[in-house]
């Protein structure tokens, strides 16, 4: 093989290289949502439209946190936006502090402006007050997690 055909071969390859390195680093980077369990699950007990006492339930809470949406907490009960609670939250990092009531929902449900920071919470009934289905808190759940 000539020599002048090994060199535009080995050159068309390392342009070819280049190429792909400037596509590759021009690629934007995203993180992907984290989904936080809180280790302390909710206990508590729901009462029927009669006033009567349903049997005791427990439910573990769940923040998802993206670093696409900072300062933002979504809150869900198992698969669902909503569900009889109230999560009380303070950010440590800022001080802010809270409390959203799943069942009424904020607006839009299980989305909470904690800001960005270290968040813990802890998780109580909620509900309209003096309603008859108005659940009974047995053990409030509790935990942490950080907001990009």
């Amino acid at each position: 093989m000539p020599r002048t055909a090994s060199r535009a071969r080995s050159g068309t390859t390392l342009a070819g290289i280049a190429l792909a390195a400037m596509l590759l680093a021009a690629l934007p980077v995203s993180a992907a949502p984290s989904d936080t369990v809180l280790p302390i699950p909710f206990a508590g007990l729901a009462n029927g439209p009669t006033g009567l006492t349903n049997p005791p339930f427990s439910t573990y809470i769940t923040v998802r946190t993206d670093p696409d949406e900072p300062g933002i907490t979504r809150v869900r009960c198992g698969a669902s936006p909503y569900c009889a609670v109230v999560v009380h939250w303070r950010n440590l990092s800022t001080g802010a502090s809270g409390a959203a009531d799943l069942w009424f929902g904020p607006s839009p449900p299980g989305v909470i402006q904690t800001g960005s920071g270290t968040v813990v919470a802890a998780v109580t009934a909620g509900g309209a007050p003096g309603y008859p289905g108005t659940p009974t808190t047995l053990l409030p759940g509790a935990g942490g997690w950080t907001v990009p």
